[in-house]
């Protein structure tokens, strides 16, 4: 995993960041061996071409290091706040983030009546947390969700965490939002662009 990030940092985080449209992109260490890549793109097609470059690499270096993508998703970002800290640089072996990953179905309403709750109730009270960086919310299509969260420590995770399993729970249980995927870990390598502040608001 130390060399596959290195690696990364040192070339393919900075081949990306030159593409035109880039706004974001993220390393985050799920533990086991397991790794997930983010990458935030102005548009649709820039984003696609994002990708190829991806599947470039990752071919001229599979003789090097062994990994294989297990599941890839796509979407727009519909909610999402960043504080000023997301847009420096997180290298190998630098101060670290920490990041949280919770995919969910819906088995009841709309996505849109459920990111328009998100963003009215949530967005800003997360963003306003001590140690907040970023936050994101993807509909991936199929009535499923992509939420992100970015933090500066793990004091910050932890809360992070508490706060994001309360609201789910307590004020959007009428959702009948199913956990599929729920991961954590340090963030190993960031780079991100003065867009990545915009807020995303649905």
């Amino acid at each position: 995993m130390a060399d596959l990030a290195r690696r990364i940092d040192e070339d393919f985080a900075e081949r990306l960041a030159a593409q035109p449209g880039f706004v974001s992109y993220e390393v985050i260490d799920c533990g086991l061996g397991q790794f997930m890549t983010l990458s935030v793109f102005l548009t649709l097609q820039q984003a696609e071409a994002s990708r190829e470059l991806a599947r470039r690499w990752a071919d001229e270096n599979r003789h090097m290091l062994e990994f294989a993508s297990i599941e890839a998703a796509h979407g727009e970002i519909v909610v999402g706040r960043a504080a000023e800290g997301m847009l420096e640089a997180t290298h190998v072996g630098g101060a670290r983030k920490f990041a949280a990953v919770r995919r969910y179905r819906l088995h009841a309403g709309t996505v849109g009546e459920l990111f328009h709750r998100i963003d009215a109730g949530f967005a800003d009270r997360l963003e306003a947390m001590k140690g907040f960086a970023a936050w994101h919310v993807f509909d991936c299509g199929g009535q499923e969700i992509l939420w992100l969260s970015f933090v500066r420590d793990l004091a910050a995770a932890e809360e992070c965490d508490e706060q994001t399993t309360q609201f789910v729970r307590e004020e959007l249980r009428d959702f009948a939002l199913e956990p599929k995927v729920a991961l954590s870990g340090p963030l190993l390598v960031s780079r991100g662009r003065g867009e990545l502040l915009e807020a995303a608001r649905a």
